[in-house]
């Protein structure tokens, strides 16, 4: 063998295998979260804005200051004002990004032309997503804390609020990849999304709803969730059924927002 030429040590590979853990994911987030760091203020007052306001005027109206949760409405309604504020969140922006910059900017079709799969693309910006809407519902928990008293914080309530944020990034995803511009969005936004904060259990219960109503209310995707976590911190303990059935919508809708974004990639 020629002098200075050295040969690998027994046991050792020149070719790297592929990793265990793909990350191309990563740098999507990242780069999510420094538009947000610079822009803070405006998404914090965006997302706040709403829940806090409702917050404020119910707790003037039924009791005022440190209302005990468990047997009052007010207790009742903080849950669903979590709810509202993580849809808000985690959904409004996300499928306004998407779809200006699909339609209008074409920055989308870079991200489409880019070496990166499907997989990590859409799992970038739900994570993305998500987390913004995570944080955003977790402040407003943390600010009803203080008109409210009596709330269990637990790993499993987080995790519903997070499977809650994470579903609706999903079909924000979605709805982006089908709509033909910002107006198919606000009316999709105004006809569905909109609605289904109310008729999901944030603001009265919906054995309350009359007829096919309130049995059509059980199969929407917010309802199990917005009831298992008012169980979870009013009580300390949800249903194993209602955890399972937003799980399995989280899991439905990233399906169909995969397939979606494959179909606009191909296309």
């Amino acid at each position: 063998m020629p002098a200075g030429v050295s040969t690998p040590m027994a046991g050792s590979s020149l070719e790297a295998g592929p990793p265990l853990i793909c990350l191309d994911w990563l740098p999507i987030v990242l780069a999510m979260c420094l538009v947000w760091r610079r822009r803070w203020w405006r998404f914090l007052i965006g997302g706040l804005n709403r829940p806090l306001i409702f917050l404020v005027i119910f707790a003037w109206n039924l009791g005022g200051r440190a209302v005990a949760g468990t047997g009052s409405y007010l207790g009742f309604l903080v849950p669903g004002l979590v709810v509202m504020a993580a849809v808000s969140a985690s959904y409004a922006d996300l499928v306004n990004w998407f779809t200006l910059r699909r339609t209008h900017m074409r920055v989308l079709d870079e991200y489409l032309l880019a070496p990166i799969s499907n997989r990590s693309l859409l799992l970038g910006h739900v994570l993305g997503a998500g987390f913004k809407g995570f944080l955003t519902s977790l402040l407003v928990f943390l600010t009803a804390s203080l008109l409210v008293r009596g709330f269990q914080f637990s790993v499993f309530c987080l995790m519903q609020l997070l499977i809650i944020c994470l579903t609706f990034a999903c079909l924000a995803v979605a709805v982006a990849m089908v709509a033909g511009g910002d107006k198919d969005t606000l009316m999709f936004t105004n006809l569905i999304v909109f609605p289904m904060t109310f008729f999901c259990g944030t603001f009265f219960p919906v054995e309350h709803l009359p007829g096919l109503l309130g049995r059509f209310s059980w199969w929407l995707p917010l309802t199990a969730a917005t009831y298992n976590l008012r169980a979870l911190v009013l009580t300390g303990a949800g249903k194993p059924g209602w955890f399972l059935q937003s799980l399995s919508w989280l899991a439905g809708l990233y399906l169909v927002a995969y397939l979606l974004l494959r179909w606009r990639r191909e296309d």
